[in-house]
This record gives C-alpha cells, sequence and structure tokens, in this order.
C-alpha cells in the first residue's frame, strides 16, 4: 500500500509477490477442484492455470513503469511493450490430456496430486509472508522479544 509518494512499512517486495502468488494458488486450487467435481461429467475438459507467476512481458512491462529499462523493437520478431501496462489475470486453459470413451479428460489421481501440490505450495508462501511480518514485528520492537 501506498500513502502519497511514500511505501508504507507493510509494503514490501516479498509480501506482494507472496501476495500474488497465494491469490494465484487459490485460483488455482478452485480450478482443480472444479475438474475433480466434473470426474464424470461426459466430454468435460480439463482446465489449469499456466504455469510460472508472470510471463516475460508482464516483467518488461514493469521494469518499463519503473523506467529501468528503456525496451525499443528492433527487429519484427521481438515481442513489443505495449504503451500501457495492464495487470493481466492467468486465464484458464484447456489442457491436453488423454481422453476417455466419454470424452472427459479428468484424471482424478492426477487431480488429487496436484490438489496437493497446490496445498503445499500455499503453505510454503504463507510461511514466507508470516516470516516477512515476524522479520518486520522484530524491527518494529527494535529487536526485543515481548
Amino acid at each position: 500500500m501506498r500513502v502519497g509518494a511514500y511505501r508504507t512499512f507493510w509494503d514490501t517486495p516479498t509480501l506482494q509477490a507472496a501476495e500474488r502468488a497465494m491469490h494465484r494458488a487459490v485460483a488455482r486450487h478452485k480450478l482443480l477442484a472444479h475438474n475433480l467435481a466434473n470426474a464424470n461429467t461426459p466430454r468435460f475438459v480439463r482446465l489449469d492455470l499456466p504455469e510460472g507467476e508472470v510471463p516475460p512481458s508482464r516483467i518488461a512491462q514493469r521494469a518499463l513503469q519503473a523506467g529501468a529499462l528503456p525496451l525499443r523493437t528492433s527487429d519484427p520478431r521481438h515481442v513489443a511493450v505495449p504503451p500501457a501496462a495492464q495487470s493481466v489475470q492467468p486465464l484458464p486453459t484447456p489442457q491436453p490430456t488423454p481422453m476417455r470413451p466419454d470424452g472427459n479428460t479428468i484424471d482424478p489421481e492426477y487431480e488429487l496430486a496436484q490438489l496437493a501440490t497446490n496445498e503445499l505450495r500455499y503453505a510454503m508462501l504463507a510461511r514466507i509472508a508470516n516470516s516477512q511480518i515476524q522479520g518486520l514485528r522484530t524491527a518494529i520492537r527494535e529487536g526485543k522479544v515481548p
């Protein structure tokens, strides 16, 4: 959170990254649960979020916004950065997986394994955010333990 031109004490890059990653983990968890709930629906196609937290073009957009990197395209194959960088949420995409005879592409065991992996990822992110907050609390108390 920013107040005027100043960044608040709790607005750290680590907490911001953890927050974004936790929002993505929650969205992915909902998708995986939706997939699992439709395991017996004929012709249901599995959905998932694309891998990676931030696509390279979004990294370039952020750097351009911060003024850290002047970007020019000198070749038509280069990726051009749009003038107004927008916050784009990852969209669910159909995943090519083996199809069952009824046209459904859900493997319940795979979905459960992905749910468990996603749950561990979220727990790790929560620990990272918690340790960052604890460090800030310690700094506020000048290292004194209550």
